[in-house]
């Protein structure tokens, strides 16, 4: 394999139980950038917080790929280099179906500066990833067009099944899928993974035969796909499992580090 570029997902795949990378992982990734090879995070984190849990144990991670592909940075710049949003016409057309369709459920949105939790999402989901409690706040109506991702939360149906039931009701286009959380994210088109790795690969002139790509959950199957070699963690759900070239050991067990640790041995 000719690796030039790693693209990993954090939750579950680069991070351990602390949502961080450890210090073996921190090695391997380092190893890595020495080599000459370029580490991308490709999360369903908004950078918001997603960069600094990234890189604040000391991983020189040099691009983030946030929102499922949603936005992507430059770490060292902390430059917003994309951002795909829906429109606000969108917005509501995915509010209006969705209501219709499931009745009681809480949305969120993630805004140019911030996330907003409507306060049924609250109710449905009140603590978030890193343990921190959700703030409530109203329909932001006036700002439908400058929304990157938006949240479905429903009281009885969850994660994948919850899936399965918006796609149905959102417009074809509109991607929906799930980190493993209870919720659903909806994304624009062009927003996800694969396709958000495949832009940044371009633009550095190189492709998908370059790209070492790693994951744990159903976001992560069109980066796994579409990379010349995708890997699945231990601990990643079966349909990723099944749709990737190999699996590694468990988040845990340092699963990333193991394969760049041979890929980098002499």
């Amino acid at each position: 394999m000719d690796i030039r570029l790693i693209a990993t997902d954090l939750d579950g795949t680069l991070f351990g139980a602390d949502h961080r990378p450890a210090p073996p992982t921190v090695e391997a990734i380092n190893a890595a950038v020495d080599a000459g090879i370029i580490v991308v995070a490709a999360t369903g984190r908004s950078w918001f917080r997603g960069v600094d849990l990234a890189v604040g144990t000391g991983a020189r991670i040099a691009h983030f790929i946030g929102s499922n592909g949603g936005h992507r940075m430059t770490v060292a710049t902390r430059r917003l280099e994309e951002r795909i949003e829906f429109g606000a016409d969108t917005v509501r057309d995915v509010l209006t179906r969705v209501r219709a369709g499931l009745g009681d459920v809480g949305f969120g949105f993630e805004l140019r500066d911030g996330m907003v939790w409507t306060d049924r999402f609250v109710d449905i989901t009140p603590v978030s990833l890193d343990g921190d409690r959700r703030p409530r706040s109203p329909l932001p109506d006036d700002r439908f067009d400058e929304v990157g991702k938006m949240f479905v939360a429903h009281p009885d149906i969850t994660d994948v099944d919850l899936v399965g039931v918006v796609q149905p009701l959102v417009p074809g286009e509109v991607n929906v899928t799930t980190s493993g959380v209870p919720f659903v994210e909806l994304t624009p088109p062009g927003a996800d993974k694969g396709s958000a790795v495949a832009r940044l690969t371009e633009s550095l002139g190189l492709d998908a035969t370059h790209v070492l790509a790693f994951g744990d959950n159903q976001n992560d199957l069109s980066l796994l796909e579409w990379a010349g070699h995708g890997v699945a963690m231990g601990n990643a759900r079966a349909m990723v499992k099944e749709r990737a070239d190999e699996i590694t050991g468990t988040n845990l067990e340092f699963g990333v580090a193991q394969v760049i640790n041979r890929l980098l041995a002499p």
